[in-house]
């Protein structure tokens, strides 16, 4: 039945990962559990692999994310089940995912300026491992991508879409298309120009050794493509992951908000029109601190 599970898994066309992921939790479920897939299961047997992950005797206790990431996987393959008249009963109906008083936090990571400076060592040193990737070329676009993600806090379909002519080089702006085709202009920082006038600079030269290149309109263009899609960009982030933390291209849209906060002490109506922001409430989020934050402010208490 899970073999069967993870055929209708490729057949959708999921990425390798992910159903490595999803087969991997689908299978700790049933082991820590000591019950086969065909097995009548309850409510009850859910609840008590997560107060077995929540209370482990051995080792650390998993995140809440983590716990329910394993409980979606879970939720995914019994819905299937059913749909497919494998199992009459779906256990994952009673189950919610957990919540934790550090939820926001959870959801909306950003990275410090130690791990942002990790990251620009990590893009510089990492080998290219696919055959006829100029590394040149893949370190200079990369590194780009990235500062135009944390410097300007686009989303990743709206830096995908990016054409050069979005690009005011001399009055130093962006012309962004976000959600609901709203259009907003976002000044271009000093930092961010020298990054982006490197770029422009080498892709001139890609111009003329690339035929899909010189047809391109779009500031960023993948190795065949004239276009850099959405998930190429996702899959190029998630292979500069930091060894602590899985990296997202919105994680550097909630850095750029993160930082600007402290940049315009804590001026949310700036933050919320140069992020797009429909609504305030959103922008406020991240004014919550992180745990790092929390921890200097109890270490900073005076000692006696």
């Amino acid at each position: 039945m899970l073999q069967d599970y993870i055929c209708y898994l490729h057949e959708k066309g999921m990425a390798q990962n992910t159903i490595i992921s999803y087969t991997n939790d689908i299978n700790s479920f049933f082991h820590e559990l000591n019950i086969k897939p065909g097995d009548y299961v309850t409510a009850a047997d859910i609840r008590k692999w997560i107060h077995k992950m929540l209370n482990p005797t051995d080792i650390k206790p998993l995140a809440i994310s983590t716990i329910n990431r394993r409980l979606n996987s879970l939720r995914s393959f019994y819905s299937w089940t059913v749909k497919n008249k494998k199992l009459q009963h779906n256990p994952m109906e009673e189950i919610q995912d957990l919540k934790s008083a550090d939820e926001d936090y959870e959801k909306i990571m950003w990275l410090t300026e130690d791990e942002f400076e990790d990251l620009l060592y990590i893009i510089r040193k990492k080998p290219v491992k696919s055959r006829g990737v100029n590394p040149e070329e893949k370190y200079r676009r990369d590194r780009s991508i990235i500062y135009l993600l944390t410097y300007a806090g686009l989303r990743v379909d709206e830096l995908s879409n990016l054409k050069l002519t979005d690009l005011d080089m001399e009055l130093k702006r962006i012309r962004i298309v976000g959600k609901g085709m709203k259009v907003r202009t976002v000044p271009i920082s000093n930092t961010l120009l020298a990054e982006l006038q490197e770029w422009l600079s080498f892709r001139a030269k890609m111009v003329t050794e690339k035929a899909h290149v010189a047809d391109s309109p779009y500031v960023f263009y993948s190795q065949r493509s004239p276009k850099f899609t959405v998930r190429g960009i996702q899959t190029m982030i998630e292979g500069y992951s930091l060894p602590d933390k899985r990296l997202t291209p919105h994680m550097f849209r909630h850095t750029f908000c993160k930082w600007m906060l402290k940049a315009t002490n804590n001026d949310i109506e700036k933050v919320r029109r140069l992020a797009g922001h429909s609504n305030i409430t959103t922008t406020s989020k991240y004014l919550k601190d992180s745990y790092i934050d929390l921890t200097d402010a109890v270490d900073a208490l005076p000692v006696f």
